[in-house]
């Protein structure tokens, strides 16, 4: 019952390679052929290497999560699998050094801190649990994922959930994007009924504008001087929803709107400043000293650094934000010190389930065992096979309670592997060499055994 995952990401591998693999993993049936291939691997006697597989491809990173058969050894099949990995992606063997290879506990911890996105380019970025999400419902609709990756992602999925709510390491934001809309909450406490004038329609600013719909804003001009280009932006770049609380302006009127705009955000790209200490003086009169925000996220600077100084307006440069950024980063990396210690109690809790997965074979084995025998013995007295049958059902339950509680409790380390064995030699149980016809018995039931573990 061996996890294994191969992969690479933005720490192992160059953009180049990256963009190799995840172009052919770009559509799902592309993903799906390759799971196919994963799962056709045999040995030499024709038994599957792998049992389950879940593709997980984002922009910095593919990975490939399996849940190995007996047969796969990790010293022997773990490298003839990342071997063909290697060979599909690049054509030859000669990628392999650039895939990673985590197994069992190890494979555990990778994935719970992925989720946790404790393994991410920005740490704490929340985009990556989602597209783990989405890798594991096209398992599932697939049917490549089963009874144990279920349980190994929703692990993961729920590791995710205390950590974030456990911790701060998504609270602090570190994108440009993002800290410029914290900080117009943090001069004006709500963004409802604010209105918001952008000059200029670049990607920074779309991503902005983006972020204070978001948060309640309603009321967003956009002037470009090109109007065009701007009216272009908004087909191409927003939702029928957002376009609802969108309007195009001529460049040219946008002084106009400056007495009624509450946040102005500038990223023109021109080589001097849009706006003047000259131009807002009389823009901060009409508005009667209520606050202005203004967020320059130019290179080079769009508004002049003089404004600063005027009374009740907030000028904030792309400098001024990235300071914000660098000590929110160095925040989440504290944070993460927390959220590890989570990562690591749920890596224990699930290894512990895992290992408790080696006794189910002892537990039938010793059911069926108590079970004959009571069959035997009660054939004797009751003829009525639903009653037999239910008091059968019953001694079995009561009989094995705490033998069973035993066996689990054993299972959750080494030295209790005599304790199963003592246990196996008591009642000449042979769990290791079941028949086919136990073995079929076994995955039909197997759901209703584990849970005798629980």
């Amino acid at each position: 019952m061996d996890i294994l995952i191969i992969g690479l990401n933005h720490k192992s591998a160059e953009i180049g390679n990256r963009e190799t693999v995840s172009k052919k993993l770009l559509t799902i049936e592309l993903r799906q052929d390759f799971t196919n291939k994963l799962l056709d691997m045999k040995d030499e006697n024709g038994r599957p290497f792998i049992k389950e597989v879940v593709v997980l491809t984002t922009c910095n990173r593919s990975e490939f999560i399996m849940h190995l058969s007996s047969q796969a050894s990790y010293g022997k099949g773990g490298h003839i699998i990342k071997s063909l990995i290697a060979k599909h992606f690049f054509g030859d063997a000669a990628g392999e050094n650039i895939f990673y290879m985590h197994l069992n506990e190890d494979a555990v911890r990778h994935l719970f801190s992925v989720a946790s996105s404790l393994d991410s380019m920005i740490i704490g970025e929340p985009q990556i649990l989602g597209q783990m999400k989405e890798a594991y419902n096209e398992a599932c609709k697939f049917k490549t994922s089963g009874r144990f990756l279920n349980k190994l992602f929703h692990k993961a999925f729920n590791c995710a959930k205390t950590v974030r709510t456990e911790t701060g390491i998504a609270t602090s934001p570190v994108s440009v994007s993002y800290a410029a809309v914290e900080l117009s909450k943090k001069v004006f406490n709500s963004l409802d009924e604010k209105k918001v004038l952008l000059l200029g329609a670049g990607e920074m600013g779309k991503l902005t504008v983006k972020h204070f719909i978001k948060y309640g804003v309603r009321n967003i001009y956009i002037a470009n001087r090109t109007k065009e280009n701007a009216l272009r932006f908004i087909e191409e770049s927003f939702s029928s929803t957002e376009k609802e609380y969108l309007n195009v302006i001529d460049f040219s009127e946008y002084y106009k709107l400056l007495p009624q705009s509450d946040i102005v955000l500038c990223s023109t790209g021109s080589e001097d400043y849009v706006l003047k200490y000259v131009d807002i003086i009389p823009v901060i009169k009409i508005r009667k000293q209520r606050p202005l925000f203004l967020i320059d996220i130019s290179m080079p600077r769009n508004i002049d650094p003089e404004i600063n100084k005027i009374p009740n307006v907030y000028l904030f440069d792309i400098d001024d934000i990235g300071k914000m950024i660098e000590d929110n980063i160095e925040i989440r990396k504290q944070e993460a010190d927390a959220a590890k210690e989570f990562v690591e109690t749920a890596v224990k809790e699930f290894m512990n389930w895992k290992e408790s997965l080696n006794v189910v074979p002892v537990i039938i084995s010793l059911r069926n065992k108590v079970k004959d025998i009571l069959e035997i013995e009660l054939s004797k007295y009751i003829g009525d096979k639903k009653e037999k049958d239910l008091i059968i059902n019953s001694l079995t339950n009561k009989i094995l309670h705490e033998p069973t509680m035993l066996i689990k409790k054993a299972s959750a380390n080494s030295e209790g592997i005599s304790s199963i064995e003592t246990i196996k030699a008591l009642f000449n149980l042979d769990s290791e060499d079941l028949t086919d016809t136990d073995k079929g018995k076994e995955n039909e039931n197997v759901s209703k055994y584990i849970k005798l573990i629980k």
